[in-house]
Order: C-alpha cells, then sequence, then structure tokens
C-alpha cells in the first residue's frame, strides 16, 4: 500500500506543491499580516510564538490564523519592537479567541518561556531560513520538547511561510524535518502503512522516495485529503 501512496504523490511536482502551500489559508492570512501590519519587526515573533501555542484548538488550523490575523491588524503595536508586547498581545488575544481558549492555564506559562527567547531571531532570519535544522534544534532546546513534537515542526512550516512571503524566495525545508502528525496524517498512514512503520519513519521514507520534504507535503495531504484515504 505505500508504493499506492507513492504512485499517486508522484504525480505532484515540487512546484505542485508550493503552488498549494501559497493557496493554504495560513499561508494567505500570513501574508495579508505582512502587507498590512504596520510594523513589520512584530511579524516573526508573532508567528513564532502563535505557532508555538497552537495546540487544543477547536477549530481548524487555517480558521485560527485567520483570527489571528485579524486579531493583529487591529492590534496597536508600537514603531519600535519590544518583545513584552508579543507577552501583552497574546494575554489579550488568547481570552478573545473563539478558537483557542482551552487550557490556558497552561499556555501562559508556556507564553512567558517563549517570549524569553524571542531575542535568538533578531537579525538572525536569514540565516534561520538557510538553516531550518539549527531553528528546530533551538526550539527544542529552549521549549525543551522532542524534535518531532506537532508544535515545533508546525513552528518550522509557519516559519518557511513567513519567509518566503518577506523574503520573496523559496528554500524548502529539509528533509530532516519532519511533518505536524494530526488526525487527518494518521487517517491517511492508518490506510497505507500496511507495514506498520513508525509514524515518522514512514513519511519520512515515502518523502525520499518522490523526493519532497514530508512537511511540504502537510498542505497537499489537508486539502487532497480525501483523494488519499477515499479510493
Amino acid at each position: 500500500m505505500q508504493e499506492k501512496l507513492i504512485e499517486i504523490l508522484k504525480k505532484y511536482s515540487l512546484e505542485d506543491i508550493i503552488e498549494i502551500e501559497e493557496n493554504d489559508r495560513q499561508f494567505i492570512a500570513l501574508k495579508n499580516l505582512f502587507e498590512k501590519i504596520e510594523n513589520t519587526e512584530f511579524f516573526l515573533p508573532l508567528i513564532i510564538t502563535n505557532s508555538l501555542l497552537s495546540y487544543q484548538l477547536s477549530s481548524k488550523w487555517e480558521d485560527y490564523w485567520e483570527e489571528f490575523s485579524d486579531f493583529a491588524l487591529k492590534y496597536k503595536f508600537s514603531k519600535e519592537f519590544n518583545k513584552k508586547e508579543i507577552f501583552d498581545f497574546f494575554k489579550d488575544f488568547l481570552p478573545e479567541s473563539r478558537w483557542n481558549k482551552r487550557l490556558l492555564n497552561m499556555k501562559m506559562p508556556r507564553l512567558e518561556k517563549i517570549v524569553g527567547f524571542l531575542d535568538e531571531f533578531s537579525e538572525k532570519e536569514d540565516f534561520f531560513y538557510k538553516n531550518q535544522i539549527h531553528l528546530r534544534d533551538l526550539l527544542v532546546a529552549k521549549m525543551k520538547q522532542k524534535k518531532d513534537d506537532k508544535t515545533i515542526v508546525f513552528s518550522i512550516k509557519m516559519f518557511n511561510y513567513w519567509a518566503r512571503i518577506c523574503f520573496k524566495k523559496f528554500i524548502p525545508t529539509p528533509f530532516d524535518i519532519s511533518m505536524p502528525i494530526d488526525s487527518r496524517i494518521l487517517k491517511i498512514t492508518k490506510a497505507y502503512n500496511d507495514k506498520w512503520k513508525d509514524i515518522i519513519q514512514f513519511w519520512n521514507d515515502v518523502s525520499k522516495e518522490i523526493w519532497i520534504p514530508s512537511i511540504h507535503l502537510d498542505a497537499l495531504l489537508w486539502i487532497k485529503c480525501n483523494d488519499f484515504i477515499c479510493l
């Protein structure tokens, strides 16, 4: 069955995947925020912080990211970047969010931890885009999480979106970074993983076979989910 999945995925080129990603509602929400936010210095810290807080949502991720973008556009940020304002923003936003109200007692201390290392990104954005493994390892060390945890790899995905929007160029995420594993990916894996491989290893093997990093398959598997499950 893995061979059948590979056969389907080989119909898509990396260029096809990029086009799908850039029509992802999450990508569009970020692009809209970048084009309209008054101080773009806040843009990356907002995205990294929100990515690391994006768990136990009560909606689809794209609904939540559109809500986040809309709230950020109405928020009055200072003319000069101050990471305390990132904390204040999420302190205001999370209780008002329709989709990210769960576990706030855990997310607020997590927010403090994230804001504490935001300075690590200052003037290193281009370096991290060219060295996305270093970014992942930094997040793993600072958050004390595993490298394949969903919020870690999702943060890399959203960073990649951010970098494409800001730098207007595409650098693929390395093969060593896994995709975020959610219920949709679990369903597809169950349908094709007849050899009972570890789920991360399964997708790593698939991505290397079709020569597209697994994190870039995420948008395709979301948008075309029924094509892979309902054959």
